[in-house]
Formats: structure tokens, C-alpha cells, sequence
């Protein structure tokens, strides 16, 4: 069951109530660089999810799939490398794991040489020893597999300038072709070459595609066998200053996170079409003309923390980590840098309080093909740790005996509220300030709240008594 936290903060009359910002702190356990000849890169990096298995599967591209024991966390230790003669002799580019099941992207999205592009499913009951369920590839698929996602029967590959591809998992012995669909490539202009289906998103029936210099794209899935495209947004004000470029999306109730290469972090509100641009976050002072050995080429991104936290890899930069728990007014809150290295990020993911960063080798710097010279690829974990200021509140006479607030955890059944005083008003807010719910005049020392239905988040209950005013914070699960 997916649990959902929702803090409702309870502020009473006469309260001063300060928001804070969590400051986060990145320490470097442990590092494993590979060889700089031959070139070897680690492009996405991914932890095993389930319990005590303590290991690390990344993306080599050429050099296949590499699987890493960090059960020491100050050791990251190689246990196997598949070859690309295993998937196909197609280079490993991303990863995904449900499960058991380890779904891997084939195919090199950085070059258009591939004979074909597609997806393999491995069995990693036991990562030492993994088997491979299935492989799928098409030669009608040659520039090779940049993102993939796993929603219940199907997989939602992107493959750059061929669009998407949805393939039928429900069997993963057997993966099945479902649809393909080629994205606009008129929009915002003709472009054959920078067009490039990159990360993905699934909400709703709704797959986010970030399109490269093709905008944000938004295309109904419902009809699994006839995706259509629905919507189509780009800023086209930052190619004034860097490049509406679009790597990455992560999503939090009504907005979207989009990393925007080579430059920054864009807050959307998705909340209905057309997007609003909340925030461009630009902390070099990026502009059109540097896009070349730039210190700053964010790329892949991934909410944390329960969503208040927003991890990014931030190329030559390495990663950068945003307070999203007011998703208008973000703030970077934690940073992993050294300007005065070789190496640059591509990829991470982040487990309870665990980071694992990919280090790409780019050995030449020829713009505009390569941004940067790098090298050595490889991985670094990380533990990150944070502190949340406490909450400034004034004294106030009411007490856990005088206010009491239940069922806490609740599993989204009514809220009961009851106090020695008489309740007057109770007022719920969203994360941005609006108005949820409201009840005036109740004049009554017990009410039931029934919970509206609304987007999961942060949210803010207000309520008013004759006494004072108290915080509490509740978990729905």
C-alpha cells in the first residue's frame, strides 16, 4: 500500500507561526572509479529497494551493467559485471527495479549507431547471480533508450528523437510490443536533432515526456494501444539566458520539477493546462553563451524526504539538493561540489539516508557534442543528514489536555477535534496558501473534520478557539 504523509499544522489565534528550511548535510562513505582507458562511465545508478539487500546496479553503457556489494558503506565493492553481450551486444543506459525484477534500458542514446534499442527484465532474487526473463529490441528503434518507468502492466521507454515506446511487461518472461508514438518535432521550431525524448513521468493516465529542446510534452496513455500527445510547453524566455533544454521531471501533487540542461531547475504548475512557470533556479548565473565547460549541467532528479526534499546531479557541479515543501518558493538547501575536479554526474538515487551519485567519462571536450571533458566515470555513496529548525511559537494556554486531535496516524477516515474551550473556526490550507476547507462558527467543544479530497502534501489546519492555539502534526496514511 502506498502511504502518503500528510502534515497538517494546527495554528490557533494568537500564534506566530515561522516557516523553516531544512539545511542538509552530504558526506562523502565511499568512492569506486574505473580505469580511464578503456572509457567506462556510469550513467544511472539505482539501489536495491528491498530490505537487507544492500547492493547497487548501474548503468555502464558500453561496459554493461555493473552490480556492487555496499553492505560495508565504506566500501563499494564489485561483484559482477555483465558484459553487453548478455543484452544483446546493446549498451546498458538506464535502470528500474520492482521487486525482484531489475527492468534495463538498452541500447546507447548518446550515439545513433545502434543496430536497435529496447528492454531486457533480469531476475535479481539474488544479485550475485542474476538471470535474464526477457529481451526486447527493435531495429525500428535506433537511437537508443535515454529514461524508463514501470507503471503496473507496462513499461514507458524514452528513445530520443523516435519518441516513446510502451511495451506490455505483464508477463516478464514474455515483453510484448504495445505502441510507439513520435512526438512534434515542430515544436517550438524544426529541429531533427535536438528533439530527444529524455526523463519520464506517469501520473493519472498522463506520461510526462521531457522532450530535450522540445519543451515538456503530455500525452494521455489511457489507451495504451493509441497514445496521444495533448499538450506541449517550453519557456522559451530562457534561451534568452541559457537553454529551454528539459532532462528530467519529478512530481509533487501539482507541480513538476524539470531540470533544464545546462542550466538550472524549473518549477511548473501542472495543475492544468497551459503550464505555469512558478521558478527558474539559476545559481551560476548561466547564460546562452557559456553552455561550454559550464560548471552546471543538471540532469536526473528525484524527490526524497517525503517530497521535501529534491536531490540533482548538477554535472561538473556533481549534485545540488532543494527544499520543495513549499514547491513556490524552492531554495537550495545542501550541496555536494568541488569545482576543482574532473568529474561530472549524470545520475543518483537516494534510500532512506543514502545517496548514490553516476560519474560519466567523457574523455574530449568538442562543443557542441560534449560539454565538458570528465574523467574518470564511476560511483560515490553518500549519507545525507539534515536539521529543520524548530518552529517559532508563542506561549499559549492551551495544552495536549486541552486540545486533543485523533485518530494520529489516521488512515483518512474523518478527524475528530475536541477541546475544553469552544471551538470557534477551523481553516485548511494547501501548501501555496489556498483555501481547502473552512467551518465557521461551531461554538462547540467537539467536531468531526471530514477530509476533503485533495491532493497529497502539506497542508495547514487553522483553528480558532477561545482559549489559544497549539501545533500538531498528524500522519495519514
Amino acid at each position: 500500500m502506498k502511504i502518503t504523509i500528510l502534515i497538517l499544522t494546527i495554528v490557533l489565534l494568537h500564534f506566530n507561526v515561522k516557516a523553516q528550511i531544512d539545511t542538509v548535510t552530504l558526506t562523502e562513505k565511499s568512492a569506486h572509479f574505473f580505469p580511464s582507458i578503456p572509457v567506462k562511465s556510469s550513467f544511472t545508478s539505482l539501489f536495491d529497494k528491498r530490505t537487507g539487500v544492500d547492493f547497487v546496479y548501474s548503468a555502464n553503457m558500453e561496459s554493461g551493467l555493473g552490480i556492487y556489494d555496499i553492505s560495508n558503506s565504506t566500501i563499494i565493492n564489485p561483484v559482477l559485471n555483465w558484459p553487453i553481450s548478455n543484452f544483446n551486444n546493446l549498451d546498458v543506459s538506464t535502470i528500474e527495479q520492482r521487486g525482484n525484477s531489475l527492468f534495463v534500458g538498452i541500447g546507447d542514446f548518446q550515439v545513433n549507431t545502434n543496430s536497435s534499442s529496447g528492454l531486457a527484465i533480469v531476475d535479481i532474487t539474488n544479485p550475485i547471480t542474476p538471470i535474464i526473463k526477457d529481451i526486447w529490441d527493435s531495429t525500428l528503434f535506433d537511437h537508443g533508450i535515454s529514461h524508463l518507468i514501470v507503471e503496473g502492466n507496462y513499461a514507458f521507454l524514452s528513445t530520443m528523437t523516435d519518441g516513446i515506446i510502451i511495451l506490455d511487461i505483464s508477463n516478464e518472461n514474455n515483453i510484448s510490443f504495445k505502441s510507439h508514438l513520435q512526438l512534434d518535432l515542430n515544436f517550438p521550431s524544426s529541429s531533427s536533432n535536438a528533439h530527444n525524448a529524455r526523463g519520464l513521468k506517469y501520473k493519472n493516465d498522463t506520461l510526462y515526456v521531457c522532450f530535450d529542446r522540445g519543451g515538456l510534452r503530455a500525452i494521455d496513455v489511457t489507451n495504451k494501444n493509441n497514445p496521444i500527445e495533448v499538450y506541449k510547453y517550453i519557456n522559451t524566455s530562457l534561451n534568452s539566458e541559457a537553454a529551454a533544454a528539459y532532462n528530467d521531471i519529478a512530481i509533487k501533487g501539482n507541480y513538476a520539477f524539470v531540470s533544464v540542461d545546462y542550466c538550472g531547475l524549473e518549477v511548473l504548475d501542472i495543475s492544468s493546462i497551459p503550464f505555469t512557470s512558478v521558478q527558474w533556479f539559476n545559481p551560476w548565473g548561466c547564460n546562452y553563451t557559456n553552455w561550454s565547460g559550464a560548471n552546471l549541467h543538471t540532469n536526473e532528479l528525484i524527490l526524497s524526504n517525503n517530497d521535501s526534499l529534491l536531490f540533482v546531479t548538477a554535472g561538473q557541479s556533481e549534485s545540488f539538493v532543494f527544499d520543495v515543501t513549499n514547491p513556490m518558493t524552492v531554495s537550495k538547501v545542501g550541496e555536494f561540489v568541488n569545482l576543482n575536479d574532473t568529474l561530472a554526474t549524470h545520475g543518483l538515487d537516494v534510500w532512506e539516508d543514502k545517496v548514490i551519485l553516476s560519474f560519466i567519462h567523457t574523455p574530449f571536450h568538442i562543443p557542441p557534442f560534449t560539454p565538458f571533458f570528465a574523467d574518470p566515470g564511476g560511483l560515490k555513496l553518500l549519507n545525507f543528514s539534515f536539521t529543520t529548525l524548530s518552529t517559532s511559537i508563542s506561549e499559549t494556554s492551551l495544552n495536549n489536555e486541552s486540545l486533543k486531535i485523533y485518530p494520529n496516524p489516521n488512515e483518512g477516515q474523518n478527524l475528530f477535534i475536541s477541546c475544553n474551550s469552544e471551538l470557534v473556526s477551523i481553516r485548511m490550507m494547501n501548501s501555496t496558501g489556498q483555501l481547502v476547507f473552512v467551518e465557521l462558527k461551531i461554538n462547540q467543544k467537539e467536531y468531526s473534520v471530514e477530509l476533503p479530497a485533495i491532493e497529497s502534501g502539506i497542508y495547514f489546519l487553522s483553528i480558532e478557539t477561545k482559549e489559544g492555539q497549539k501545533t500538531e502534526k498528524i500522519i495519514i496514511n
